[in-house]
């Protein structure tokens, strides 16, 4: 036989949340629209159990449930705040699966950032040879320094600044030599072939 939401509250003369609460607390799907003999007598024993007193809230029969071994259908909605009805071997599985999951993610996000070390650089390289080519480079930079020179209140010109830093790193300039010295002169006699 079987037996509908309707039925189960007609029989148990029960409030339809009543019905809901229940069927969810001893693990039966919400999502059915019959239940068998046996989905009958799992409610019946829920039932039993408030009118006997052994339980006094729809989280006490679930834990007698839990128990016995019982689990909530997956695809069953939960509403309300309580946590689904699952095995404890369910429960370390998923924690399995979720630390495995994670671990991948990790490990995932590592081979990306691998990839992204081999490529930025040349990316980095290739960026900046079209802007030397199209005087970007040399556009921005001017620009920063102006802002800096506007900030510091000197107002040299960008090229008279490297052109003094060039004087300050060349070596300074000597007359050419006018003779050899006198050692480079001589030869020796390896020096023939």
């Amino acid at each position: 036989m079987s037996y509908s939401k309707e039925d189960l509250q007609t029989e148990f003369n029960l409030a339809p949340d009543d019905v809901t609460q229940t069927l969810r607390a001893c693990g039966l799907s919400l999502k059915k629209r019959v239940y068998s003999d046996r989905e009958r007598e799992r409610f019946a024993t829920a039932r039993k159990l408030f009118e006997e007193g052994a339980a006094t809230s729809y989280d006490d029969i679930a834990t007698y449930f839990q128990k016995e071994g019982v689990s909530v259908d997956p695809d069953d909605s939960q509403t309300g705040d309580r946590e689904p009805l699952v095995e404890p071997r369910l429960t370390a599985m998923l924690e399995t699966l979720r630390q495995e999951a994670i671990a991948q993610g990790f490990e995932i996000g590592l081979q990306q950032a691998e990839m992204m070390k081999q490529v930025i650089p040349h990316a980095t390289i290739l960026r900046l040879q079209q802007m030397i080519q199209s005087g970007e480079l040399r556009t921005q930079f001017e620009s920063v320094w102006r802002q800096m020179q506007m900030q510091m209140g000197e107002p040299q010109s960008l090229m008279s600044e490297v052109e003094a830093h060039w004087q300050t790193i060349q070596l300074p300039s000597s007359p050419p030599p006018t003779s050899l010295p006198e050692s480079l002169m001589e030869s020796s006699d390896s020096d023939s072939f």
